[in-house]
């Protein structure tokens, strides 16, 4: 199909139609041109196009059909109306502007010498012709199976499906369940991708799922929300709504509205690291937790394209939205109810990106008012003093390098300042991770990575009893590319002081994952 994309932009310009196969020669048009004898053509030494692997503009057959051209505007040329030929052009190229010109010449009953020109040119072009009316014929085909078969023609169906299996271990034996230590589960997306313009897009993504996060295995003491996979989540395989928004630009500016799942990267904030799989732990997988796992239910924002390589996204995501009446707060409050999350977050961001795309940095901000300070990280980050309400500013610098195409450094840091709403109560979150990851090691297309930093813990509190004490943790994994659309990764995600306690241990958390992307 490239060779026809080429020459309708190289020789008719915008008009494709000059080489459909409703436009070939008739029987009609066949017997005038065959009818014609060869004296009009002219004598002399010329070099057979036949012999040529191009047509270049100074051969016999490209300067006679730019001759028909001029005077029988057979071929429109460019949408500055010039037909720019001086370059040269494939016989594929060279056949599709003969195509468009044999109707013309017979309809305005072209003069003995140009019937006997085109003679000449159909003769020397005829396998080229034939092939290209072929090839027309087939796409046609295809485009009809297409049109018959497709699931929408504004809408695009893909999706992903996980099978994990993990276990669990520690070196506290006491604090970990007799049962459930292995589990093997499934995640299942869908995503219809619409779009009305070609440059927006309407996400609705349904998911269904019936993994066991890793903390419900575990004691109530040993709770580390950090410690879960990405993937984890029950909905015993039903169904739901995950995410529902919709994307448009407005010249340089990309705006984003949604009422289901909304996070920051939903608008185009994301951090600058060189993420090694968009299915890996949550904890190492993207820039500190405190900023970027903020999600909502409801959210608005945007992303500024300010030159191609500064970009600013600032968005505005409230977890309470469809939460109305008396102490449920609703999209611009902050409810008071209940111990699920409702507050609000605004988030903005400010990145960077080399012309080779080879570094790049971002430094972020959010202000976010909740009864939890953090989505992800010890029991103290998430709650410092308990139930209460928290008014948090977060602070995050993220950096990636792409050292060569088979190596890149990655690094987070981040830094909340939480106060107890109405209260003297403070604490200090922290979290921070260094990463690595091999593309293509040992073989084309496969991944290696290595990742070590801290969840989100309380590093200081005006209480010394909400402090923690640091959580390190190590994630290795390998991931195999099967085919373009299987993969394998087999890894293994272990900390010590589990949730931030002392007497915590070391958790190891083995697993196996197959993603199959369709």
């Amino acid at each position: 199909m490239n060779f026809l994309v080429k020459a309708g932009l190289m020789v008719t310009g915008i008009n494709l139609l000059a080489i459909a196969p409703g436009q070939a020669l008739s029987l009609d048009q066949i017997q005038k041109i065959d009818a014609v004898t060869p004296e009009g053509i002219t004598s002399g030494q010329i070099t057979s196009v036949n012999e040529l692997s191009d047509v270049r503009p100074t051969d016999w057959a490209y300067q006679a059909l730019q001759s028909l051209v001029e005077r029988y505007g057979c071929i429109v040329g460019y949408p500055d109306r010039t037909f720019r030929g001086s370059r040269p052009l494939s016989r594929y190229e060279f056949a599709a502007g003969l195509n468009a010109c044999l109707d013309k010449v017979i309809e305005f009953a072209a003069s003995k010498e140009d019937l006997d020109t085109l003679k000449r040119l159909t003769e020397e072009f005829q396998t080229e012709l034939a092939t290209l009316r072929g090839r027309v014929d087939a796409l046609e085909a295809r485009t009809t199976g297409l049109e018959v078969n497709q699931f929408s023609t504004t809408t695009k169906l893909r999706g992903n499906v996980i099978f994990g299996l993990d276990a669990l271990a520690n070196s506290n034996g006491n604090e970990v369940n007799s049962n459930g230590v292995v589990s093997f589960g499934n995640k299942v997306d869908l995503d219809l991708d619409t779009s009305f313009t070609g440059s927006d897009l309407l996400k609705t993504r349904l998911r269904a799922r019936n993994i066991e996060p890793i903390t419900n295995r575990l004691a109530p003491g040993f709770r580390a929300p950090g410690s879960v996979l990405d993937y984890g989540g029950n909905s015993n395989n039903t169904f739901f709504i995950d995410k529902l928004y919709y994307t448009f630009p407005v010249g340089s500016v990309r705006f984003t509205v949604g009422t289901v799942g909304v996070g920051v990267q939903e608008y185009g904030m994301r951090d600058a690291t060189f993420s090694s799989s968009a299915n890996e732990g949550k904890t190492f997988r993207k820039g500190p937790a405190n900023i970027y796992e903020s999600n909502g239910k409801a959210g608005v924002g945007f992303d500024w394209r300010i030159n191609p390589n500064f970009s600013f996204q600032l968005g505005y995501l409230n977890r309470g939205a469809d939460q109305v009446g008396v102490d449920q707060g609703g999209f611009f409050g902050q409810g008071t109810l209940g111990t699920g999350k409702s507050g609000w977050d605004v988030a903005t961001q400010l990145r960077f990106e080399t012309d080779n795309r080879k570094f790049r940095a971002a430094l972020a901000y959010s202000l976010r008012n909740d009864r939890y300070v953090t989505d992800l990280g010890t029991t103290r980050a998430e709650r410092p003093f308990g139930a209460a309400s928290y008014s948090t500013n977060n602070f995050a610098l993220t950096m990636g390098w792409a050292v060569s195409d088979g190596f890149t450094i990655s690094g987070s840091y981040g830094i909340g300042f939480a106060n107890v709403s109405g209260g003297s109560d403070s604490a200090t979150i922290q979290t921070w991770n260094v990463g690595m990851t091999f593309p293509d090691l040992f073989a084309e297309g496969n991944l290696g990575a290595i990742t070590v930093g801290q969840m989100p813990f309380v590093s200081s509190a005006s209480q010394q009893s909400a402090e923690d004490t640091g959580s390190l943790g190590l994630e290795v994994n390998y991931q195999f590319q099967v085919t373009d659309n299987i993969s394998i990764t087999p890894g293994i995600y272990l900390f010590n002081n589990t949730n931030g306690l002392e007497n915590g241990g070391t958790s190891y958390v083995p697993y196996l994952r197959t993603v199959f992307r369709f």
